[in-house]
């Protein structure tokens, strides 16, 4: 959803937060915190979302992301020294040790392996320095403000920070990825290893067996960073993203239940245009009627008692053929309560050819012959005004029309 779409609903939907008391805000003890719209990242209750937190492993979810873009999950990564010396989480990687990167990206999201995020780095990279750098450009694409990583496992350093939105916006992007949203949602994975014994790697996140619905994603700890967590769920067609950092311990998990619960209790996905949905016909001069289907989708998250959304659809009538699949011709605005929150373009869901009698090329030889028609018309009337009588006598009297005389002829 372009960012002026989201202003709209996002300012809409302050207000009718604000004008009830029916939608109490959930009682969250971190610091920091966010939920968000995962598909339309409309943000939906925040506390110190910009400020600058230690975000500890759930900088493996970029790290993971990245590796996806920029390796084929068959190739071989092998592991360096400085992969080794990664304190804290591992997956025990020797020196020289190969590795799939579709088993290194289980060891990232799962076994949150800080070794195996250098091996990753240096892959793609080539170095830390080099992948840390690929990291926060990538980052700014994602939409974060104000993120500065330096390292590609979240381990302590002073100058590798981010955000809670900044970690939601990363995270929605991440799950646009349909292969990282299967790893994030895995419950389990082997890895083969040199002994012959296979690593079993398991997803550590205890609410993907408790709640209903939650898709999976990264938690992380350090002691600066303590607890943080970046999830989602889905019920209902409402996709959710939450962020908690510096959370105490087993608050993490409370915060985010009750986060999310607030989100599925208090909103609803509206979707009132999908992409492809043809929603109207419009007249074609010289040509047939076209059909006219919505460019793209739109999703707006309301209150569920406050879901009234209508559409109004404005069509560029009359345009002349020929019209190619794909001309813009028109648009469908979405009203909430009357009031305009986006729109979406029109579109020709086929071609429509100029008809044979309107064009140009056709009136060109209907001139053509109409002036022919009246040339040959002209010449058959002079010669009929020639008639020729015989006399009996023998002689002919030729009668001129054009000239009123009389020749004898003997």
């Amino acid at each position: 959803m372009p960012a002026k779409k989201i202003f709209f609903a996002a300012v809409l939907l302050c207000v009718f937060l604000f004008s009830s008391s029916v939608y109490a805000n959930p009682e969250i003890q971190a610091p920091a915190a966010i939920l968000i719209n995962g598909r339309t990242g409309e943000v939906l209750w925040e506390r110190n979302a910009h400020e600058l937190k230690y975000p500890a492993s759930t900088t493996k979810i970029l790290t993971s992301l990245l590796l996806l873009e920029n390796a084929a999950e068959d190739e071989i990564a092998v592991t360096s020294r400085l992969a080794t010396a990664a304190q804290g989480a591992s997956l025990s990687l020797a020196e020289g040790q190969q590795i799939r990167v579709e088993d290194l990206l289980y060891g990232l999201m799962h076994q949150s392996a800080n070794d195996g995020s250098v091996v990753a780095a240096e892959h793609v990279g080539g170095s830390v320095e080099t992948f840390a750098a690929i990291m926060n450009l990538r980052a700014k694409q994602m939409g974060a403000k104000n993120t500065h990583f330096t390292n590609p496992h979240g381990l302590p350093d002073e100058e590798h920070l981010t955000t809670a939105y900044d970690l939601a916006m990363i995270a929605r992007s991440a799950m646009t990825n349909l292969r990282f949203r299967e790893i994030a949602a895995t419950r389990h994975h082997n890895i083969p290893w040199p002994d012959g014994i296979p690593r079993t790697i398991i997803n550590r996140i205890p609410l993907m067996r408790s709640y209903e619905g939650m898709l999976g994603i990264k938690s992380g700890y350090t002691v600066a960073a303590q607890q943080t967590f970046v999830g989602a769920a889905k019920r209902d067609g409402l996709e959710l993203i939450v962020v908690v950092l510096q959370a105490n311990g087993a608050q993490l998990w409370t915060d985010t239940v009750a986060l999310l619960d607030y989100g599925f209790e208090t909103f609803t996905a509206i979707r009132p245009v999908a992409a492809g949905d043809v929603l109207t016909t419009a007249p074609v001069r010289f040509g047939e009627t076209v059909s006219l289907q919505a460019a793209n989708s739109f999703e707006i998250t309301l209150p569920q008692e406050r879901a009234d959304v209508a559409l109004e659809l404005k069509v560029d009538g009359g345009r002349p053929a020929p019209i190619q699949k794909g001309d813009i011709l028109g648009e469908a605005v979405i009203l909430v309560a009357g009031e305009q929150v986006g729109s979406v373009p029109l579109i020709a869901a086929n071609d429509v050819t100029r008809a044979t009698l309107a064009t140009s090329r056709f009136w060109l030889l209907i001139l053509l012959a109409v002036l022919g028609g009246l040339r040959v018309r002209k010449l058959y009337r002079r010669r009929k005004g020639r008639k020729k009588l015989r006399l009996k006598s023998g002689h002919d009297i030729v009668w001129s029309e054009n000239f009123k005389s009389r020749k004898l002829g003997g």
